[in-house]
C-alpha cells in the first residue's frame, strides 16, 4: 500500500517550506527517522524525516519548490512491487 505524506509544520506560523534538497529517490528503501529532504523555512533549516520504513514511490515536489504545509510532500509504499503498483496506477 502506498501511503502520501504532507509537508509538516514545525512552527505555529509556518505555512510553507522549501524543498532545497531531496536527500532520496524514487525506488530507494528508506527507515523510519531517515532524512528524506532538506527543507527551509523562515526561520531555519530542517530535514524532513521519514515517518515510516518503505520505498519512495513518488516525489512531489521539485527542488526548489515551495510547498504549503499539508500538501502532499512524498509518497512512501510498503515495499517495490506497491511502489511500481502506485507509478503505474498514477501515470
Amino acid at each position: 500500500m502506498a501511503t502520501t505524506y504532507p509537508m509538516p509544520m514545525w512552527g505555529i506560523t509556518m505555512e510553507e517550506g522549501i524543498i532545497h534538497q531531496w536527500l532520496v529517490a524514487v525506488g530507494d528503501e528508506v527507515t523510519e527517522g531517515q532524512p528524506l529532504a532538506s527543507v527551509g523555512t523562515t526561520k531555519a533549516e530542517i530535514e524532513f524525516e521519514s515517518p515510516s520504513a518503505g520505498v519512495v514511490a513518488a516525489l512531489l515536489a521539485a527542488e526548489g519548490e515551495t510547498v504549503d504545509v499539508g500538501a502532499d510532500l512524498i509518497v512512501l509504499a510498503d515495499d517495490a512491487a506497491d511502489a511500481e503498483r502506485y507509478r503505474t496506477d498514477a501515470g
